[in-house]
This record gives C-alpha cells, structure tokens and sequence, in this order.
C-alpha cells in the first residue's frame, strides 16, 4: 500500500545564491531603508535596485547620480554627519565613489568618465543609477549614443518602480536604444542582481553599455495598485530558501540602530 507523503515535512527551498550573498543583500536592503526614513525629502529609490547594483560593483567603480543622493553616499562608505543633505555646498563630493550631476548632464558626465577609465584601461566602470524619468530627452538620447558608439565601459540604472504598476514594459519603444535594454521587476532584489550582474560582466569585458531598466511589475494574481514592498518581499523569500535567522535579524538591526541614530 503506497504511504501517502507528508506535505508539512517538505524541505525547504535550496537558494540559488550563496547565503552571504543573500545576507548582505538584506543588510544594504534594510540599511536604506533605515536611510530613507531618516532622509524623507532626500532622493529616493528602490532598496533592492540600490542593494543589487552595489553587490555587483568594485571599489573602483564610479557612480554616477542625478542630483544628491545622501543614502547612495552612505552604503557606499560616506559618514551620515557628511552625507547630511543640509550639509553638503555647492560642487562639494563628500564621496569620491558617487559623482553627482544635474539631471540634463548626467549622462553626458557618466560618459565623459567611461570614456576617460577607457582611455586608461583602468578596468573600472561607470554605474548611472537615475529615475526613470531622466532616461528621456535629447540630451540623454545624445549621451547614450555617445556612449554606444565607443563601447564604453558604463552601465545604466532606471529606477521606474515608482510609477504606474505595469503587465509589461512601460510602453517605451526599446528598439530605437543603440544597446542592449533590459527590463526587470525593481522591487525584486534578485531579479535585480542578476541583470546588473550580466549588464556589467558585459561591460567590464568591453561589450559596451547596458540599459537595465527596473519597473513596477503587477503581481500575478493581482489588480490595480500592487503595493508589494521589496523588503518583506525578500524577507519572505529567505526565509522559503532556509536563509533566515530570527537571531540574526534582530541583532541586524540592533547594529543599524545604532549606527544609524535619530531616525
């Protein structure tokens, strides 16, 4: 007679990424989270698009960004008393990793130091990580052809989360990009990583440039407004894949809690 399984006794999941991996995903995740809190009204974007995009850069990347990013500064070695919005002057870069640029010159900016680190065969990479929003425009369109054009070592980030939920892409014609263009669910931190990985694997090996463009996917199942947050998102997913400690977590973010103060 055939023993009828037991369903509460199946394994759990085995991660397709090394558990460090995932721990450090959800550590930056949280971090700017934390970050964002405390800086309300400073430029904002989506924890997994930030913690992904770093997880795949070298300390000798440069990143580019529009405006002042105070949360992108800190995960990426800035103090908090330094990366202070109401801190920072005119032209000062507190953070020699993260250039900050007007939105109409930002990818003109990245493309001028892609093509400079090219010029040196310094192996480095430039990272643009922007709103969806600027990837429009003559001036953006003039840049990106630039930077094609060159096969220059620099990989663009579009944090579109923050729109319109979508079923698909955003509608945007991506056959006219003079690369390759990927679109990906910006609220999922793997999905995320792994495009980034592959858009800069590509350019580190003289490929040229990679559009990964993050949008607001609708959930399966789901209608209208999705309001998934990324962070409970992952937390759900390690917690499938064995990859999760109560003990850890709470001593996470006791860490955070002091390092990050006033929030």
């Amino acid at each position: 007679m055939a023993t009828t399984p037991n369903l509460t006794q199946v394994p759990p999941l085995e991660a397709p990424l090394p558990r460090e991996v995932l721990s450090h995903l959800y550590s930056v995740m949280l971090k700017a989270r934390l970050l964002g809190k405390r800086w309300r009204k400073a430029q904002s974007m989506s924890e997994a698009i930030l913690a992904a995009t770093l997880q795949n850069t070298e300390a000798t990347d440069l990143l580019v960004s529009a405006g002042p990013h105070p949360v992108l500064e800190v995960l990426t070695g800035t103090a908090i008393a330094d990366a202070e919005p109401k801190t920072h002057k005119a032209g000062e870069q507190p953070n020699t990793r993260v250039i900050v640029a007007g939105t109409d010159a930002v990818a003109g900016i990245a493309g001028g130091l892609a093509l400079a680190l090219k010029s040196a065969s310094s192996g480095a990479l430039v990272i643009v990580i922007v709103p969806g929003s600027v990837t429009r425009g003559a001036a953006w369109e003039q840049a990106t052809e630039f930077a094609a054009a060159n096969r220059l070592p620099i990989v663009f980030i579009s944090d579109g989360t923050t729109s319109r939920p979508l079923r698909g892409h955003d509608g945007r014609d991506l056959s006219h990009w003079p690369f390759p263009t990927i679109a990906v669910d910006g609220r999922d931190v793997i999905a995320v990583y792994r495009v980034t990985k592959e858009a800069i694997s590509a350019a580190r090996r003289g490929h040229g440039p990679t559009l990964v463009d993050c949008v607001n996917f609708v959930a399966p199942g789901r209608r209208g407004k999705d309001e998934r947050d990324p962070l409970a998102s992952f937390r759900g997913y390690l917690k499938r894949h064995n990859a999760w400690s109560e003990d850890w977590a709470k001593s996470l973010e006791s860490d955070l809690a002091r390092e990050i103060p006033g929030r």
